[in-house]
């Protein structure tokens, strides 16, 4: 039997000590997220391996209201979470329902661009049958509130004036009200929206095309934690943005994950939303990028709507690009 090469010996050496070396563990991270169809792009990196490529074990915890989630990321119980970006921008300014000490929230990423649709009960049939009506928020401060205050407005109806408004929390909990009656109209998305329709409710408008530029839901991070935490933050993005690009090339893998994940979805219904969720008009923000413009309607809709009453113009105040840059800066090459 020959001796081995110098060549041959040492890729022993490094095959048998590779061998010999444990696999380094996944660093495990919470993500807070709401129920519904927009959290595709999380489903596919989970089920896909995209976070996995990254090193990264994340488990997503489905929460109930942005209260408890805001209160849950500056905790340390999420160290992610995806939430209405007008949350943040709120609690920042002090117009928001909670005043958590150490507020550092900033918006890392972008989810989408206002996938909501204005839904009414049954016997609502147009903007002005909501005269004298009560609509349901997820909170009156902050979320998707405000956006629906605005086309409610621009229907010709004035809050408190025309209609009044209950502060209820997620989706899920709007369609409740509404079938309680303690609501008769609420922004809804994707599936609560399509449940809607199947009760004989109405859709009267699409958020995105009553409002335009408009940011959605996005990723939000502690600014304390991602600055002593770069490595976990940049493999987040770097698992998450190609995962939204994914539901735009691959639409048989994007609407088969639907319906995985929505068992009540039927096949149409899949293909619905994932119209919706590709729609240039409101859908997921490709390579999940942050919509300045988006952001800077937020910031007209909360100077007119918040309380208490501040001019706010500067998008760049609530948002960090740096992990992103970072996390894209070799994918780009």
């Amino acid at each position: 039997m020959s001796r081995p090469t110098a060549v041959q010996a040492a890729a022993i050496l490094l095959l048998g000590g590779a061998l010999l070396t444990p696999a380094r563990a996944a660093t495990e991270l919470t993500l807070a997220t709401f129920g519904g169809s927009s959290n595709l792009p999380v489903w596919l990196a989970l089920d896909k391996g995209y976070f996995t490529r990254e090193g990264l074990a994340v488990k997503q915890e489905v929460v109930q209201g942005s209260s408890a989630e805001v209160q849950g990321l500056m905790s340390g119980k999420y160290q992610i979470g995806t939430t209405a970006f007008d949350n943040v921008i709120a609690i920042a300014e002090g117009q928001g329902d909670i005043k958590p000490e150490g507020y550092d929230l900033v918006g890392i990423m972008g989810v989408h661009s206002g996938m909501n649709s204005i839904v009414t009960r049954p016997e609502i049939k147009s903007f002005r049958d909501l005269r004298g009506k009560a609509v349901a928020s997820d909170a009156l401060t902050s979320g998707y509130g405000l956006m629906l205050f605005r086309i409610l407005e621009k229907n010709g109806l004035k809050l408190n004036q025309d209609y009044t408004a209950i502060a209820v929390g997620s989706g899920p909990n709007r369609l409740k009200a509404m079938q309680a009656g303690k609501a008769f109209a609420a922004a809804l998305s994707a599936p609560d929206d399509i449940e809607a329709s199947h009760m004989g409710y109405n859709i009267l408008a699409d958020a995105a095309a009553e409002l335009g530029a408009y940011q959605g839901s996005a990723y939000v991070v502690r600014r304390a934690w991602a600055k002593d935490h770069e490595q976990e933050v940049v493999a987040f993005i770097r698992a998450i943005a190609p995962a939204t690009d994914s539901v735009f090339s691959d639409r048989a893998g994007a609407i088969a994950e639907l319906k995985q994940r929505i068992k009540s979805l039927n096949d149409a219904e899949a293909a619905t939303v994932y119209g919706a969720l590709t729609s240039p008009k409101g859908g997921l923000n490709h390579g999940a990028h942050i919509n300045i413009e988006g952001v800077k309607m937020l910031l007209s809709l909360r100077t007119d709507y918040g309380e208490p009453k501040k001019t706010l113009n500067d998008p760049m105040k609530y948002v960090d690009l740096t992990y992103y840059a970072k996390a894209t800066a070799d994918m780009k090459q």
